[in-house]
């Protein structure tokens, strides 16, 4: 069974690295691990918790990687918050790169949009819905995670394509601000949008002793419950090579390399091969795989 994952920050890993001297980063840490597990395609994203050039950032990126080695993955570029992007017009030059994919905020609130850390009375910003408009002409994939409430809503009142929520899980069962809503999942189910569900811990459960693989799976059901087996997705969100830190993810999968037990685990839970595969990939791939910056094979 094979998946794609609808969220890494493989690009601004690189890049940050980069910016530190470590010139092999992607042969030392990444692709050991893309050829350990059984996630066959990605979508990349540069993140931007902070400011810097973000074209300079992605074209540094893009060089770091061994494309020869991955022969046999997928690979989508796209961006996590756009608080770099000095206009809505540049994103045709992120277009020109290769681009299909983005976020208007992280979690803080820019001139786009507000993200989950913002003023929850500020949705989304004029310059947004320009940029907004530019993203419907050229096609590409509108990725709602992050934004706060009201921009959420005001972004799905204005447009329905391509929508995904690429990483978060279910609040009805953890209150993180960084998952969706009994309302936020119907009316994005409503807008035929995927939702992609995160492996971070702390959106698993506020209990410590219920961040684990099982804990995790009861957001999956969740969601298939609320969304229908053909709106879910995963969007993991591995965060094992980004800090110095404890790992951020359920202690069972902490990276790539053990995405297998999520499958075995819904193996356990009694869904059928053709979900399963829905879920891990078809559900995304199909929809998008016309956006692929990297096919392979």
């Amino acid at each position: 069974m094979k998946v794609f994952d609808v969220h890494s920050d493989i690009l601004y890993d690189l890049y940050y690295q980069y910016k530190k001297g470590n010139l092999n980063r992607f042969k030392k840490t990444h692709l050991s691990q893309m050829n350990n597990s059984i996630i066959e395609g990605a979508l990349w994203t540069m993140f931007s918790p902070d400011d810097f050039d973000l074209l300079e950032a992605v074209k540094i990126s893009l060089e770091m990687i061994d494309w020869d080695k991955i022969s046999n993955y997928k690979v989508m570029l796209g961006l996590e918050g756009l608080r770099n992007l000095k206009e809505a017009e540049d994103i045709r030059k992120l277009y020109d790169l290769g681009f299909r994919h983005a976020m208007l905020t992280w979690n803080e609130e820019n001139k786009y949009a507000t993200g989950v850390a913002g003023d929850s009375n500020s949705g989304v910003k004029e310059e947004g819905y320009k940029l907004l408009k530019i993203m419907e002409e050229l096609d590409m994939i509108i990725d709602v995670a992050h934004l706060n409430q009201k921009s959420f809503y005001d972004v799905l009142e204005f447009t329905n394509k391509n929508i995904i929520y690429s990483h978060g899980l279910v609040k009805e069962i953890c209150d993180h601000r960084r998952n969706l809503t009994l309302n936020q999942m119907k009316v994005l189910k409503e807008a035929n949008g995927l939702f992609g569900l995160t492996l971070a811990k702390s959106f698993v459960s506020k209990d410590e002793d219920k961040r684990g693989l099982e804990y995790f799976l009861n957001h999956v059901d969740y969601a298939v419950s609320v969304m229908g087996i053909d709106n879910v997705c995963f969007g993991f969100d591995f965060m094992d090579y980004l800090s110095d830190f404890e790992n951020a993810n359920v202690s069972e999968v902490p990276d790539a390399t053990k995405v297998h037990l999520i499958i075995e685990g819904m193996e356990k839970r009694g869904y059928s091969k053709e979900d399963i595969k829905k879920i891990s990939w078809d559900n995304f791939y199909n929809r998008f795989k016309n956006k692929l910056f990297f096919k392979g094979e």
